[in-house]
């Protein structure tokens, strides 16, 4: 699979990843939302995103989408682990929170090498 794609694919997570959660923290900045809410839409926002970068590769790749998506996640992780080794210790909720992000775009690519056929 093309390098390329991989790129997309990560800004197909990040786009909307990123102002989701702009859009939440503006709402939260104005007292709409409260901090208990704020932890479950971050983790809406978060499967979101990953689902929406996963059916992008999967649309892309040939065969085999479960893989891609895979790899997908994997540089996912690998950027949010640098982040987090540079700002934050490693804690249990951060490995569910990888968890997480592996399962969903795996699941993303699955459905978007589906739709392809």
């Amino acid at each position: 699979m093309k390098l390329i794609n991989y790129i997309k694919g990560i800004l197909f997570f990040l786009v909307p990843f990123i102002s989701l959660l702009f859009i939440i923290t503006i709402f939260y900045y104005f007292d709409l939302l409260s901090n208990q809410s704020i932890k479950y839409f971050k983790i809406i926002i978060l499967l979101l995103s990953c689902l929406s970068g996963g059916f992008y590769i999967g649309r892309k790749s040939q065969n085999k989408g479960y893989l891609n998506g895979i790899i997908l996640s994997g540089i996912i992780l690998a950027c949010f682990f640098l982040i987090n080794l540079f700002l934050g210790d490693l804690k249990w909720q951060v490995i569910i929170y990888y968890l997480i992000i592996v399962i969903t775009t795996t699941i993303g690519s699955m459905i978007g090498i589906n739709q392809k056929k």
